[in-house]
């Protein structure tokens, strides 16, 4: 089933409390399976804040359904991170989330194709992610593929292990 009445907006600092609270529904619900609770006590707080650079940047989208958020997410030229680090034609997938009440309806692919718009239109040809291990079906979903296991370190000793996938879209 598809969201009807869906609609895919550049989101904006104002939109910080309502992007960190589908950020915490998404990741709280989808993760549970895939990492320890000891774990996701230390990341949650960290990894579903808003990043106000994020909204602040243009690529950065918010979809919204009925008048409520439905998912989140954008790109970045930058390595996330590394705010030096630009590999050149490339975009990175940041911070997407879709909200537990609206999975397999296509807001995760509506955002997507948003952001790999946006990013073809700056002559970019590939896009990256670096995909928590739930997500790693939704990218496969949308081109992209495995390159090699990843891990991203947090405070506390907690690592996040993740999956780092390209796409080259036509």
């Amino acid at each position: 089933m598809v969201l009807e009445n869906l609609t895919i907006r550049p989101a904006t600092i104002a939109d910080e409390a309502m992007v960190s609270g589908v950020l915490a529904e998404s990741y709280a619900s989808l993760w549970q399976d895939h990492y320890s609770r000891s774990d996701l006590d230390v990341l949650l707080p960290l990894i579903t804040r808003a990043q106000p650079q994020l909204l602040e940047s243009g690529r950065f989208f918010v979809a919204i359904s009925n008048r409520q958020c439905a998912g989140c997410g954008g790109w970045s030229l930058a390595v996330p991170g590394r705010t030096d680090e630009i590999i050149p034609g490339t975009g990175h997938v940041r911070h997407f989330a879709v909200h537990p009440d609206h999975l397999r309806k296509g807001v995760g692919r509506a955002l997507y194709s948003v952001c790999l718009a946006q990013a073809r239109n700056l002559g970019l040809v590939r896009m990256e992610a670096w995909s928590s291990l739930q997500a790693v079906p939704f990218y496969g979903g949308l081109g992209f593929r495995e390159i090699e296991p990843l891990t991203i370190d947090f405070p506390d000793g907690i690592a996040l292990q993740s999956v780092r996938m390209i796409a080259d879209p036509a």
